[in-house]
């Protein structure tokens, strides 16, 4: 079969399409064959060698997959031959502490999809049952790899981190990004007023068709001088933050008294400075959030095969053009998300 891997760390020309042998499920798990699969900058970092994850070369990327169950392993019950599923980004133990309590993104020993198995940017792959979710009939392949890490990181990120309360004023950082977009819908549903920023006006233009209440141009604008002026001086309650460098800065500035940022990311700048004086002076908080619950990934299938949410797909590709997937990706010139397509058909 056909997979997309790299043998060496670098940029996406490091991206070359093998043949590989065609996995065979193992003891409890099943072979699932990729129907569409999500890029992510997470994809991105493990693949220029950043990711501060152990990777073994060579490897295959793609952590958001959907796909049909075509074999069956050793052990495997409740599930068939033809099934639609999208595996949980993470295999968990199901028995530390974090586990037990309803915190499995923590997971004292957990694998990861392309890290435990092989990737998404594949024909096949295999992996355990403890992954499995089952897609929504309402929702296509396409529509449902847009929604794994987009929108379950949102809900973790608003709801479940910040504690997002309706009628408090929420900043998107990057809202032209997958998860940043989809952090609009989620924060709007949930009565929030959403101010959003981006690099440019088409972006804003879009997410404010989305709900988005009040965009600022990054490249353009002072954000913290127009949060100010917006909140007449008082400041957002929630900061949405998922790029790092500057805009964890921004974020900062931009809370309210007791606001709270929740950040997920760094991509923008992994260290950055800190000044704490103003910041236990007007009792902000930095909240961290790692990705999300199986449950949060079944609120937001839910909530999209109801149509409350809508998951936004930029750009279609097939398996054998990852590299021009990969560079649009890194150009930040998409507004939702791009997807892999195994079968060659692209949009």
């Amino acid at each position: 079969m056909k997979a997309v891997r790299f043998h060496e760390f670098g940029g996406p020309e490091v991206l070359r399409v093998d043949e590989i042998d065609l996995p065979a499920p193992g003891v409890g798990e099943v072979a699932i064959d990729v129907t569409a699969s999500a890029l992510n900058h997470l994809d991105v970092d493990i693949r220029e060698g950043t990711s501060r994850f152990p990777v073994d070369l060579p490897f295959t990327l793609g952590l958001e997959v959907v796909g049909r169950i075509t074999e069956l392993g050793e052990g495997v019950e409740g599930w068939r031959p033809g099934d639609r599923v999208l595996p949980y980004l993470m295999y968990t133990c199901g028995e530390c502490r974090y586990c037990r309590t309803g915190r499995e993104s923590l997971c004292l020993t957990p694998g990861f999809i392309s890290f435990s198995t092989l990737g998404g940017y594949a024909e096949r792959l295999t992996c355990p049952v403890r992954h499995l979710l089952r897609v929504p009939d309402e929702l296509t392949d396409i529509e449902a790899a847009a929604v794994q890490i987009a929108f379950a990181t949102g809900w973790h990120m608003l709801f479940t981190r910040a504690k997002l309360q309706p009628g408090e004023t929420v900043m998107i950082n990057s809202v032209g990004s997958g998860i940043g977009s989809a952090a609009v819908e989620l924060a709007k549903l949930g009565g929030a007023y959403v101010i959003g920023n981006a690099s440019g006006d088409d972006k804003l233009d879009q997410a404010r068709e989305l709900g988005m209440d009040y965009g600022i141009n990054h490249r353009e604008q002072d954000v913290v001088e127009e949060v100010m002026r917006i909140t007449d001086g008082a400041g957002v309650d929630v900061v949405y933050e998922h790029v790092g460098g500057d805009s964890f800065q921004w974020g900062l500035d931009a809370l309210t008294k007791d606001g709270r940022l929740v950040i997920c990311g760094g991509h923008g700048g992994e260290v950055v400075p800190f000044d704490v004086i103003p910041f236990f002076r007007s009792q902000k908080s930095v909240i961290g959030s790692f990705v999300y619950t199986k449950e949060e990934v079944e609120k937001c299938l839910g909530l999209a095969a109801r149509g409350q949410i809508k998951p936004l797909v930029h750009a279609t590709f097939p398996l054998a053009e990852a590299r021009e997937a990969t560079a649009l990706l890194e150009s930040r010139e998409h507004f939702g998300k791009i997807v892999l397509l195994p079968d060659g058909k692209a949009s």
